[in-house]
């Protein structure tokens, strides 16, 4: 009778406590020159202190972005796309800039990361993201893997859209670039996974799931779930014809 090999979740605890003391670090350097700035203020009255305080907001949003992409870029590095084991050494940059993401997403600052245009382009670019200062994001979307994006010009995705270029199977991790063209529009809720390839003047459809390495010719619409190309009245192909 062959025996399993013990597991152990000691090393999940030990991986997010470890988290734990890196965002606290996170927010201390953002906050502390904020705070300073703060207290100084409030010796020359109410009015510059609240002045300051709106000041200090946007510098620790500032500085946690700076903090972040530091982090990514010069202890974690470049995350090349392929195919890895959870548990191999190969895997870990993805794991540890998954936690970094996450951090930026719980932030209090996350809503001015991402509707800002500053902020926003700081933060994908730095993460690795090759953009367009005309990307525009909605409300609560998500990009789990921002060194994985390429968007074109004049990209609208919609609200709470979700864009992972990440797929776990089997403690396999596979990871594949989205590729975005220019004129592009992301319906609200859609879901792009690894490997889509969206031509120039498309559109996805609101709630659409397209699976992974689709490719989608300029100009076309696609929507559904399967995401499958449409006509302008909507309307898909009929049963059993292959989307030309």
């Amino acid at each position: 009778m062959s025996r399993r090999p013990h597991e152990s979740g000691l090393v999940y605890f030990v991986a997010d406590g470890l988290t734990l003391l890196l965002e606290f670090a996170v927010y201390f350097i953002s906050l502390l020159p904020a705070v300073a700035m703060v207290l100084n203020a409030w010796e020359s009255g109410v009015w510059r202190a609240l002045f300051s305080l709106v000041v200090a907001w946007y510098l620790s949003a500032l500085l946690f972005v700076l903090v972040i992409v530091g982090i990514k870029r010069f202890l974690v590095g470049e995350i090349r796309p392929g195919r890895y084991l959870l548990t191999s050494k190969r895997a870990f940059p993805w794991i540890g800039v998954d936690r970094l993401v996450k951090m930026i997403n719980r932030s209090p600052f996350r809503s001015l990361i991402i509707d800002n245009a500053f902020y926003r382009t700081l933060y994908l670019r730095g993460m690795g993201a090759d953009i367009k200062s005309t990307l525009l994001l909605g409300q609560r979307v998500v990009i789990p893997e921002p060194y994985f994006l390429r968007a074109g010009h004049h990209v609208l995705i919609g609200d709470e859209a979700i864009l992972s270029a990440h797929k776990v199977e089997h403690n396999v991790v596979t990871l594949e670039p989205i590729e975005i063209g220019d004129n592009v529009l992301i319906g609200a809720r859609a879901i792009i996974l690894p490997g889509v390839k969206i031509g120039a003047n498309a559109t996805i459809g609101a709630g659409a799931v397209v699976a992974r390495g689709a490719v989608i010719q300029p100009g076309e619409t696609w929507a559904g779930n399967p995401a499958v190309k449409v006509d302008l009245f909507g309307r898909r192909p009929a049963a059993g014809k292959v989307p030309s």
